[in-house]
């Protein structure tokens, strides 16, 4: 029997996407999908008790945040490659996910070649993002990040601790106006919750 190069483990909350992925890597003859996990805290105590040459990521998990987790593994598995497997295209979840020490980024929409040649491409050491990652990238830090001045003042009083209904009453808003710019915040730069955009903001030097 062939023994294959590459031990590979899927995170990905949709069983259908973990089986499509599988087959396309396990037929290339270059990696071989051992696990995969709809959860990453299943991940986690598998990887516990054995570590993988990569892990396929999806950022959208239904337990956490596929960044935070990412980090973890780097600091704690340093030897296993991550590569985030996401539709995720915003350039600050990007940015975010290899400031977290990804290995790799390669959107959902791309062929399975790439997808092989990204694992064979983390497993040999080296980074890997794929050509639409990098025009997302080329734009720039400053066209993803910029704000409205109304997004500023929203950001700045979230950050303060505020809820809805304080920033609502100083700036003389409706509670469903403050709301929106909330999650319309959230989506900008690619985070879940109150947590993360405030993170991303002190990060970012936004405020």
């Amino acid at each position: 029997m062939k023994k294959y190069l590459i031990d590979v483990y899927i995170a990905d909350d949709h069983q259908m996407v973990c089986e499509g992925l599988s087959e396309l890597i396990n037929q290339s003859g270059k990696a071989h999908v051992s696990r995969t996990f709809n959860t990453l805290e299943a991940c986690r105590l598998a990887l516990e008790e054995r570590r993988p040459d990569v892990l396929l990521l999806d950022l959208s998990m239904p337990d956490g945040d596929g960044v935070a987790f990412c980090q973890q593994i780097v600091c704690t598995w340093p030897n296993i490659r991550v590569v985030a497997v996401t539709i995720h295209d915003e350039y600050s979840m990007i940015q975010r996910m290899m400031d977290c020490g990804a290995h790799g980024y390669v959107l959902k929409s791309s062929s399975a070649e790439e997808l092989v040649e990204a694992i064979v491409s983390v497993w040999q050491k080296h980074l890997y993002v794929s050509p639409a990652v990098e025009a997302i990238l080329s734009e720039g830090r400053s066209n993803s990040v910029a704000l409205t001045v109304a997004e500023q003042k929203i950001l700045r009083c979230v950050c303060d601790g505020q809820t809805n209904p304080q920033i609502a009453a100083q700036l003389n808003l409706s509670t469903e106006t403050v709301n929106w710019y909330r999650k319309r915040l959230l989506a900008k730069f690619g985070v879940k919750n109150t947590v993360g955009l405030v993170r991303f903001a002190l990060e970012e030097k936004l405020i």
